[in-house]
């Protein structure tokens, strides 16, 4: 199942519990980095354990490892699609 992280209102910046003014752009920047470094992790997860001969041998293993890589490549196309669309509408906006 895919699920849908909120931005987050504080950085890892923040010290102290004033409210700190960030640029909406800089928020969304820093949740997109931060969402696909969690992805590399996630792919990396499970290149090694595709890797894994126990995993292969194993058809309970083997199966959440398939229901893993689904959602990950569903949450990759996901965010693919995101960024065409966003891209598309800010060429849109500077030819106008």
């Amino acid at each position: 199942m895919t699920s849908i992280t909120a931005i987050v209102t504080r950085t890892a910046g923040d010290r102290d519990d004033s409210a700190v003014l960030m640029p909406l752009s800089d928020r969304f920047n820093a949740t997109l980095a931060d969402h696909y470094v969690r992805a590399g992790h996630e792919r990396d997860a499970l290149l090694a354990a595709a890797n894994d001969p126990a995993v292969a041998a194993d058809p309970q293993r083997l199966y959440e490892l398939q229901v893993r890589l689904e959602a990950y490549n569903k949450q990759i196309a996901l965010s693919s699609a995101l960024v065409s669309h966003a891209t598309k509408g800010i060429e849109t906006l500077v030819k106008s």
